[in-house]
């Protein structure tokens, strides 16, 4: 069960430890047996969600949230978040795929309206992102941080941090810390979490006139700046109303954006190197 509190002080947000819980097909480890993502179909993680409004310098604390997440590998080796609820904005976990390529990318986009969408990104291997500006029309958009933990055949996510900058508003910080991670070798539900109906309307297919690009990553690159924007837009309407309904939204819009920027970065990788 969810507990949830809204606090009005300023406070620094204190990182949280992953623990790593044991699995029975691990191989022993230096301190006993270790996470393994081994013929794991997904990862089960409890973790923190922080919502941090970021003024002149000064933080406060708006919202903070304990849930359980369900994250199952795709055929990519990504677990992303099935539920909205968290709205985790990557992967909680990684399984190893091979390529130990450090993760180190750039890329710019031109959509329909001429706007200028460009993306540096970094992390120790391909997958395990760690470091992302978004910047659209020269101006910063959003910035993540991740931090990974290395387990048996992959790894896990520590913690990590989108900031969206928000036009003529208070930045706001959403921190996910990650204080228990299980793996499954089946899904534990039913049925995967699917988005609400008011983020499902909003991520409808464009307009004709905003597809005809062919370029690498085309595509990836039209999910993502949608998306991206959509969560900006919440995330401004939660600013300006504090209402719990925008709060919600801004979560599971944040979630989605998380997915098509996974995509994004993965085929960004894929790509000969864009000369910045």
């Amino acid at each position: 069960m969810n507990r949830q509190s809204v606090v009005g002080v300023v406070v620094a947000v204190a990182v949280g430890a992953l623990l790593g819980c044991a699995h029975p097909d691990a191989p022993p480890g230096p301190g006993g047996p270790t996470l393994s993502l081994v013929g794991a179909s997904g990862v089960s993680a409890d973790v923190q969600r922080t919502v941090t409004e970021i003024s002149g310098g000064v933080e406060t604390v708006l919202s903070v949230v304990d849930t359980t997440v369900w994250a199952p590998f795709d055929d990519r080796g990504s677990a992303l978040a099935s539920s909205d609820e968290a709205g985790a904005p990557g992967p909680l976990g990684w399984r190893d795929t091979g390529d130990e390529r450090e993760l180190s990318v750039y890329g710019s986009f031109v959509d329909g309206a001429g706007v200028l969408h460009k993306i540096w990104a970094s992390g120790a291997r391909r997958g395990r992102l760690e470091s992302l500006q978004y910047h659209r029309q020269g101006v910063p958009a959003i910035e993540y941080r991740g931090a990974w933990v290395d387990v048996t055949g992959g790894s896990v996510l520590e913690r990590e941090a989108m900031t969206f900058y928000l036009a003529d508003l208070p930045a706001l910080r959403l921190d996910l810390v990650g204080r228990d991670v299980r793996v499954a070798s089946a899904t534990p539900f039913t049925g995967l979490l699917a988005l609400g109906s008011e983020v499902t309307d909003l991520l409808r297919p464009r307009p004709l006139a905003a597809q005809f690009y062919f370029s690498a990553c085309a595509k990836e690159w039209l999910g993502w700046t949608g998306a991206a924007l959509l969560a900006e837009l919440a995330w401004v309407k939660f600013a300006k109303t504090k209402s719990y309904k925008y709060f919600k939204l801004a979560v599971a819009a944040t979630g989605a954006a998380g997915v098509t920027l996974d995509q994004l970065v993965d085929c960004m990788v894929s790509q000969s190197p864009q000369p910045e």
